[in-house]
């Protein structure tokens, strides 16, 4: 409900194809905010396997605009490994992890991002404060203990507490039932304002009664809540009305406004319109000061920095002044749902400064008129998930906030808190931290000598069953952080490229120092109409069967073919002995018997030719009459492969090392078989 709360919050169609096909009627229930119905007519496209991959990324959109990070992270996991996977997948994938607590992932998608989109500050921003939480932030202590509260909360929405008369009072959109009429964002019902007593007068930390609708005429069919409530027994709301929307590209969208009432002598007045209320922008989610004379607010009107912003009245003379935006408190996300404390402090959730994921709980002291910088106020107030909607019970430390974490009943919960008495900080002894020792080396091509930027390098360590993923630099330059002795494998590739591979030692760590490769990594650049060698490809005298000895070398053939999309004629040639005739038929023979064998291993057929040459081609000067050693009729007798053409996308299930990124850690089970074999 957060997010209903937040954007655009209630949408209707009013014209829909019924010949519209599956993907297409999803597209309009999405561009209507009506995510669940997109969900069901996406799942049921999943069982097309033409569809998929179209249909993942909408699916992991829809689950993210629920909310649902469990799903979304599932569908975003899928999204990125598709051909040309967009920036913004690896983006939400980052996020979607974060939210599950999963930050060193999560901080190598946002790098990942960082990489694609590199103009965009978030990718580096994120990956920080994964980096933070991560390390630093586990030793903090807790200021606060928290508790799930009996009784008040449902299997649906429930969150923005606040206090009247001894009273617990929040939204929830438990009432509805689950019909047409229901909201399609989440596919639940619309939000009401429930009130609860505690079990024992004004305490809030113990058991609570079961909720029951707050008494006046608060609850409309539409979103109601959240509430604050003043001293002056007023009570500020944020409210959405259906007959106040605007029409926008033939879809009404619904904007939040708050209104305002007094209650004496148990009766309410007349609900009366926040005078910022608007049909342009959203105004809501209100938060009166303990002495009522101040009034926070929420809204994404013009002027604020982005996202959904804070913003202030201050009462003048029984009225409200014009509203001040919190400037030095907003970032480029969104700050929502504040509460003020006793003491004149502004708690609020937002999704932009440094914590844990999602939204997190922050406080600004006050000094006068300036606030200070905004703290995170840890865990186990925050978590990963979304964490919003503090407010303290009247005279007290402990409250009520929500969090839509795992344990709960459903969806968004309320929970208890109460504030800790914390001793002053142990400041532990510094610890030396051993200085890094690195392995290093250097990819070129094998023709030009030059270095190759971009190249991708595995590592395989077999003491961990792990592959290290790391990347050449404009130098050619590799470089991997190792911490114990090893023997390593080390593969370099690049599309288009025959790998090289070779082994790597390491007996010793000298801590402070780099390792240097015992030699350069050379990788062939496999362009059309150039010739490869196959060595050692041998046959016995007058036959044309594959010997066993042979394979290993045609395997390898075998192995560039399935890490390059490449189409190939492999050509075989005698030397001048024997008349032309017989040489023409004994090389194609030979060819076909090679070419066979490739095929039985997988390689489609169509992605390479047999071509017998006889002694057309000799290589050096021993023709017809030429007498020349055993030695030199050898190097005529040989196989080759030549490069004719590249398949055609997707034609072939290609090992792609592009996809890997830098800093990736892989199980070696994860690789396809005998990657490293040839590196031995």
């Amino acid at each position: 409900m957060k997010k209903a709360c937040l954007s655009i919050f209630a949408i209707l169609l009013l014209s829909v194809s019924v010949l519209a096909q599956p993907v297409q009627k999803a597209e309009k229930k999405m561009k209507l905010y009506n995510y669940s119905k997109a969900i069901k007519i996406l799942s049921k496209s999943m069982d097309k396997p033409e569809k998929r991959a179209e249909v993942i990324p909408l699916l992991a959109e829809c689950y993210r605009m629920q909310q649902d990070v469990f799903n979304a992270k599932v569908w975003y996991a899928q999204a990125v490994a598709l051909p040309e996977a967009k920036p913004e997948w690896y983006y939400y994938y980052a996020q979607a992890l974060r939210s599950t607590g999963e930050y060193e992932l999560a901080g190598k998608m946002f790098l990942k991002y960082a990489e694609m989109q590199p103009d965009d500050p978030k990718g580096k921003l994120y990956a920080g404060f994964c980096d933070s939480v991560s390390k630093s932030w586990k030793y903090k202590a807790p200021q606060f203990e928290i508790r799930p509260v009996a009784n008040i909360n449902s299997p649906q929405s429930d969150f923005g507490p606040a206090f009247f008369k001894g009273q617990l009072v929040f939204a929830s959109d438990r009432n509805m039932e689950l019909d047409e009429s229901g909201y399609g964002w989440t596919g639940r019902g619309y939000l009401d304002i429930l009130s609860s007593n505690p079990a024992a007068p004004n305490e809030f930390w113990g058991d609570m009664k079961a909720p029951a609708s707050f008494k006046g005429k608060f609850n409309q069919t539409y979103h109601d809540g959240p509430a604050t409530f003043g001293k002056d027994n007023s009570v500020y709301f944020t409210r959405t009305i259906l007959q106040d929307a605007k029409n926008v590209n033939k879809i009404r969208t619904n904007l939040l406004k708050i209104f305002y009432s007094s209650e004496t002598n148990g009766s309410w007045s007349k609900l009366e319109p926040f005078f910022l209320n608007s049909p342009d922008y959203s105004v809501g989610h209100p938060a009166l000061s303990a002495d009522g004379t101040t009034l926070c607010f929420v809204s994404d009107m013009s002027g604020g920095a982005g996202g959904t912003d804070l913003w202030i009245c201050r009462k003048q003379s029984g009225s409200w002044g014009k509203p001040e935006n919190l400037s030095n408190l907003n970032t480029q996300g969104n700050e929502m749902f504040p509460s003020f404390t006793e003491d004149g402090s502004l708690i609020y959730s937002s999704d932009y400064l440094p914590g844990y994921g999602g939204l997190d709980l922050f406080i600004a002291k006050v000094n006068k008129e300036n606030w200070s910088a905004p703290e995170n106020m840890g865990a186990p107030l925050n978590s990963s998930f979304d964490d919003f909607a503090l407010n303290y019970a009247p005279g007290s430390r402990n409250g009520f906030f929500s969090s839509n974490r795992p344990g709960g009943n459903g969806s968004d919960d309320i929970y208890a808190f109460n504030q800790l008495d914390i001793p002053a900080p142990v400041i532990p002894a510094p610890v030396e931290v051993p200085k890094p020792y690195y392995i290093s080396g250097v990819v070129k091509d094998k023709i030009s000598q030059k270095p190759i930027e971009g190249a991708t390098v595995f590592v395989l360590n077999p003491n961990t069953g792990k592959v290290s993923v790391l990347k050449t630099d404009a130098d050619g330059v590799y470089t991997l952080l190792v911490d114990r002795a090893a023997e390593l494998t080390i593969k370099a590739m690049k599309p288009r490229h025959i790998a090289d591979c070779m082994p790597f030692q390491i007996t010793e760590i000298k801590p402070g120092t780099t390792a240097q490769a015992p030699r350069d990594l050379f990788l062939d650049k496999l362009e059309v109409n150039k010739t490869f060698k196959i060595d050692n490809i041998y046959y016995d005298f007058d036959k044309f069967n594959i010997r066993e000895d042979a394979k290993p070398e045609l395997d390898k053939l075998v192995r560039i073919m399935n890490e390059n999309p490449i189409n190939v004629e492999l050509g075989s040639h005698t030397d001048s002995r024997g008349s032309f005739a017989y040489n023409d038929k004994l090389s194609q023979n030979r060819a076909e018997s090679a070419v066979n064998y490739i095929v039985s291993t997988g390689i489609s057929p169509s992605r390479i030719t047999a071509k017998g040459y006889g002694e057309h081609q000799l290589v050096n000067k021993c023709s017809d009459g030429v007498k020349c050693s055993d030695e030199e009729h050898q190097a005529n007798r040989r196989t080759e492969f030549k490069v004719i053409g590249y398949s055609q996308p997707n034609a072939v299930d290609q090992f792609d090392p592009d996809k890997f990124y830098k800093g990736e850690e892989l199980d070696i089970r994860l690789m396809p078989g005998g990657f490293f074999n040839p590196c031995k």
